[in-house]
């Protein structure tokens, strides 16, 4: 059997056609009244046409709703706008890292000689500056060392006194045969002899003098190597008296950030007693991926920050690159040198360090024009005519006062500044009704 289509004259198909978009015409508002607000807005407008002077969006600008308010209202808020600009930024790779103590300035404490700690004037934490007392030292070898210096200085002071005598001696001898010969009773070879002998003897107590100075001076040293105070050889030879014992000295200004003593201790030349650190510069180490690498180089500056001070930027350069890359985590190792100088930073923190790699042109607005709505970032464009577009963006970077634009926004947009939050007020307020 042959069906065959139905045949309509031009006047019947008008006809249908005309009660057709009647009645759907008729159906849409009971068709939007079960819509969502998003669905109601993308319905009206696929529906109408644009006006004259709307914004054309498209995929990439997603637009939220628009709100309106009267001029009287933004008089009240004191509504203020921004223009979208480029800005010249600085251009940068992100790492996340640690910081270090810069081992360049950290010193550890270590007695060269076996000894007991008898006193320990220093806790853990401690601000020390150099040649300060940390902990007080009794050990035999420091007693041996100046038994052994006092010994042979005493030796020497004796055979420095018999010379004496003997200069002295040799001098009048000398004399008298200057007085004799000068009187004719006198060989001139008794006065040359005479003379000889006086020389020898100066030459002979000079000799002991010196003799004497380097034996002082290298007890001196030896015992300032085990960390001796200088003045304690001093002491020892003004009384004539052996001390077992010495004070431990801070080799530099920094912090006791380790301590290995306690009272009546035994200690050795094998462990540090102290380690000293100073913080007001620290190292932070970081991984950089490999597809970064070759843009990090030696001498390049950083600012690092660290969540538990937000606010604070540390600035530093880049003083090492890694020469291999982790086989597992294919990262290499960046490290910068930080300056600290209110010692914010702390060993072990956790820190995200930018490093200034160039320049780059970036769009940015006020800070106090970006909004948060549940998951959403969002600004309020300017359309004229009080109306106002809430338009979902991406941020970057803050910029001191402004924020960098990645996503949202045209070069040459208007934006409000102060008066967003009252926007967003209201666009929640429209929503609600």
């Amino acid at each position: 059997m042959k069906i065959e289509s139905p045949r309509f004259s031009f006047p019947k198909q008008a006809a249908i056609m005309s009660t057709a978009l009647a009645f759907s015409l008729l159906g849409l508002p009971f068709m939007l009244s079960g819509c969502t607000h998003d669905a109601q807005s993308a319905m009206v407008q696929q529906l109408k046409l644009p006006h004259k002077g709307e914004v054309d969006m498209d995929e990439t600008i997603p637009s939220t709703g628009f709100v309106t308010i009267q001029p009287e209202q933004m008089k009240e808020i004191h509504l203020t706008t921004e223009v979208v600009r480029q800005h010249k930024m600085v251009k940068e790779v992100c790492l996340t890292g640690q910081v270090e103590p810069d081992s360049n300035i950290t010193t550890p404490v270590i007695s060269l000689v076996p000894g007991r700690i008898e006193k320990c004037f220093v806790q853990l934490g401690d601000v020390v500056k150099e040649g300060q007392k940390l902990a007080f030292i009794r050990s035999d070898d420091i007693a041996q060392i100046e038994a052994e210096l006092l010994k042979n200085v005493l030796d020497f002071e004796a055979d420095i006194d018999q010379a004496r005598f003997q200069l002295a001696l040799c001098e009048k001898i000398y004399g008298r045969h200057k007085q004799l010969f000068s009187e004719g009773i006198s060989a001139r070879a008794d006065l040359d002899t005479a003379e000889n002998e006086y020389q020898k003897a100066q030459v002979a107590l000079e000799t002991l003098k010196d003799k004497r100075e380097a034996l002082i001076t290298t007890a001196r040293e030896r015992l300032r190597l085990y960390g001796v105070e200088k003045d304690e050889l001093d002491r020892v030879l003004a009384k004539k008296k052996i001390d077992d014992d010495f004070y431990m000295l801070a080799p530099r200004d920094g912090i006791i950030t380790e301590r290995n003593a306690d009272v009546g201790q035994l200690i050795d030349n094998m462990h540090n007693i102290f380690i000293v650190t100073d913080l007001r510069q620290v190292w932070l180490t970081a991984q950089a991926f490999e597809k970064d690498i070759h843009l990090i180089k030696k001498g390049q500056s950083v600012a690092v920050t660290v969540n538990s001070y937000p606010d604070k930027v540390f600035p530093g350069k880049v003083d090492y690159t890694g020469v291999m890359l982790d086989t597992a985590s294919r990262t290499m190792p960046v490290r910068a040198t930080v300056q600290n100088p209110q010692i914010i930073l702390k060993p072990e923190m956790f820190a995200n360090m930018r490093v200034e790699i160039g320049e780059t042109q970036a769009l940015s607005i006020p800070f106090e024009s970006v909004r948060k709505t549940g998951e959403a970032t969002v600004a309020y464009v300017v359309l004229g005519n009080n109306r106002f577009e809430e338009r979902k963006i991406e941020v970057g970077r803050k910029l001191g006062s402004s924020v960098e634009i990645l996503k949202g926004l045209r070069p040459g947009e208007t934006v409000v500044a102060h008066g967003s939050l009252q926007l967003q007020g209201q666009m929640l307020k429209q929503l609600s009704e």
